[in-house]
């Protein structure tokens, strides 16, 4: 037999499967709890819960994520910063937030020298640089340099920047020509910049890995799934931990399909803190076209098309004005925090033997996750909160009499977003509990926090458990359909389904719902595509869906596990493109220009041209497979795609693309 471990760590589980490549079955299938203080405590957890022997035979260990889809969710992440040569401000502050880059007070911006067509027309101010480096970045995590032209001049300046940078700093910092090599500065900006915001995400989940592994014996390559399913060595995530944007997500569709066997089919994964919809056609994922775009993030990432937003078991249930809604936003299940911390349940019997209103949560607690680093980058009244948390949970009250603060002025906003304090919330799972879909923790505990939620918005518990299984079912309705739209109409899949669109969305679930009379006209959403749902609590909310929208819904075995399965079953898959851009002048066409990597060559004929190109994409391609730890054979294909458009005075060339695909395995 030849054995592999499937590990996939989400926000509230860690799954585990081993399999048997040769015979294709699952020897073994786990969950136990994420453990956010130290990954490392819930990943040795799933290894001892599969069967020892095959554990120590396995040949390779394949991991799958959703931390960094959640922290992009969540926007959070590490402290990160953005140095970009040649930026102009008002471009940035005017059209930088629809990549996800801040605004450029926020951004180290330098005057670069250099031209469109990346000629250098004089050096960098290297001293001003150094300079104003010096001490400038001692509190970030990671920082990502780019040149507004460097895709058009081998990267000089951003290669400079970085030796410089690294001669200063020991944080880790990457170039934008290091990850991607389009020409659009703000979408290759933002995508450097969540690349340095997710060094401290991956680094964390693979040292955690590592020490795992070297504790139960375990001696295997390890390699992670990429946003589009296919897999890239250790190495090479943790330089590039953007690639692992729709890591999860991908891995879940991966396995989806294989467990499922439907050749059409829309996947919903459910998990503690997003739902991730993806389309299946004709047995092959539906990639994106322009990059994975997550939050408020549009980055160059190749991924499979997914729909991920923030709803899961875990997410936080509050109320405003009498009027429930789910945030999009974990917080630790009451149920799950009372079984660990006791006081939590006497806390919660106070509060709802008092009977006071409040528009605050005041039966929310918080959860140190883990220590503040030393430096004087947090506040003292920070510091002090994390101190007196390390004694255990704290309600509102006492958290903020602790800091000498009154509970509308205390301050946790940056400590929450870093990741080092948790809310403990009233959720999804916690209703679970009380209607007995789920009781693996404190029932107890969830009682008492929906009694004290049912009373500030003036209804029954048993109206409040119906209401927040009826907005799970509605948000997954509207994003399905959502889905289906934006894959037949472009405007929809540019543009998105927002609107006047959305609310027709939410008109037509509340006819299919029986929440809404007809009124003489009948607004419904079917489809043929069967609903295949994968995640702990999905089949208690989607055979209700796929009624509405006229279809089935299938549940398959192992679908709680089907993450961890998808992380073990990929290849290596890797794509790159040269750019042609045709060189007009007053007389006509002069030559044609290639973009590629660290290179632009000027050709006379087209025909030069792409050979070059394709020549570039080819090699391009096959090196960046082995680079992301493919061996052995590579088979690599290619296409070119001309770009024109028409005038008054006929048909004019834009540009060609030359894209090349390598696919490789890891040998086994």
């Amino acid at each position: 037999m030849k054995l592999g471990i499937g590990i996939d760590t989400g926000g509230t589980y860690t799954d585990a499967v081993i399999y048997d490549f040769e015979g294709q079955e699952i020897l073994g299938a786990v969950k136990a709890l994420t453990t956010k203080d130290d990954l490392t405590i819930g990943i040795l957890d799933a290894f001892d819960r599969l069967p020892g022997e095959l554990v120590r035979r396995t040949e390779i260990i394949s991991l799958s994520t959703t931390l960094a889809t959640n922290a992009c969710v969540e926007d959070r992440g590490g402290n990160a910063k953005l140095i970009f040569f040649g930026g102009d401000k008002k471009i940035i502050d005017e059209l930088g937030g629809k990549y996800g880059l801040p605004k450029s007070k926020d951004i180290y911006i330098q005057e670069a020298y250099t031209k469109f067509s990346g000629e250098i027309e004089r050096e960098v101010d290297w001293d001003l640089f150094r300079q104003n480096i010096n001490g400038a970045f001692d509190d970030f995590d990671g920082v990502g340099i780019i040149e507004i032209n460097a895709i058009k001049n081998g990267a000089v300046v951003e290669r400079k920047a970085k030796t410089l940078f690294q001669e200063r700093y020991g944080i880790p910092v990457v170039c934008g020509h290091e990850l991607f090599s389009e020409l659009n500065c703000l979408q290759r900006g933002s995508s450097t910049l969540l690349n340095a915001r997710l060094f401290p995400v991956i680094q964390e989940f693979l040292k955690a890995i590592k020490t795992a592994m070297i504790r139960r014996g375990i001696k295997a390559p390890v390699v992670i799934v990429r946003s589009d399913g296919s897999l890239m060595s250790e190495e090479f995530a943790a330089v590039r931990p953007v690639e692992t944007l729709l890591c999860g997500p991908a891995a879940s569709v991966i396995g989806a399909v294989k467990l499922s066997g439907d050749a059409n089919s829309i996947i919903v994964d459910m998990g503690g803190t997003t739902t991730d919809i993806a389309l299946v056609k004709n047995d092959v994922p539906v990639m994106v076209t322009d990059g994975v775009s997550l939050g408020k993030w549009k980055t160059f990432v190749d991924g499979l098309y997914v729909k991920t937003f923030g709803l899961g078991g875990d997410s936080a249930i509050h109320y405003n004005e009498k009027k429930l809604f789910l945030e999009e936003y974990r917080a630790v299940p009451l149920c799950v925090a009372a079984a660990k911390y006791p006081e939590i349940l006497e806390n919660l019997k106070k509060i709802a033997d008092n009977q006071n209103k409040h528009h605050l949560y005041l039966h929310e607690h918080y959860l140190l996750i883990k220590d503040l680093p030393q430096g004087d980058r947090y506040t003292e009244e920070e510091k002090t909160l994390c101190r007196v948390l390390k004694q255990g949970p704290m309600i509102l009250q006492d958290a903020a009499a602790a800091v000498d603060r009154d509970i509308y002025n205390l301050k946790t906003s940056r400590l929450i977003k870093e990741g080092y304090v948790q809310i403990c919330s009233l959720t999804p799972t916690d209703i679970m509990h009380i209607k007995g879909d789920f009781t693996g923790f404190s029932s107890e505990a969830s009682v008492l926090g929906a009694q004290i939620v049912a009373y500030n918005t003036d209804m029954p518990v048993t109206e409040l458990c119906r209401e927040v299984y009826d907005e799970i079912k509605r948000k997954l309705y509207v994003t399905i359909v959502k889905v289906l739209l934006e894959n037949k109409d472009k405007h929809f899949m540019r543009n998105g389904v927002t609107g006047d669109a959305e609310k027709l969305l939410n008109e037509a679930y509340a006819m299919a719902a029986g929440d809404r009379q007809r009124d003489g006209i009948s607004l419904t959403f079917s489809t043929d595509c069967t609903l295949v749902g994968i995640g702990a609590p999905i089949h208690i909310f989607l055979p209700d869906v796929a009624e509405m929208l006229k279809t089935k819904a299938v549940i398959p075995e192992h679908h709680e596990v089907a993450n961890a399965l998808g992380a073990v079953m990929g290849n290596v898959y890797a794509a790159y493109t040269a750019e042609i851009r045709p060189n007009y002048a007053p007389e006509g066409i002069t030559g044609y220009m290639v973009f590629g990597g660290d290179e632009m060559r000027i050709f006379e004929t087209m025909d030069e041209a792409e050979s070059f190109a394709v020549l570039k994409a080819k090699d391009g391609a096959r090196l960046e497979a082995v680079k992301r730890g493919a061996r052995g054979e590579i088979s690599v294909n290619w296409a070119l795609d001309r770009h024109e458009a028409e005038t008054r005075d006929g048909t004019i060339h834009l540009g060609t693309t030359a894209s090349a695909h390598a696919l490789g395995s890891f040998g086994l």
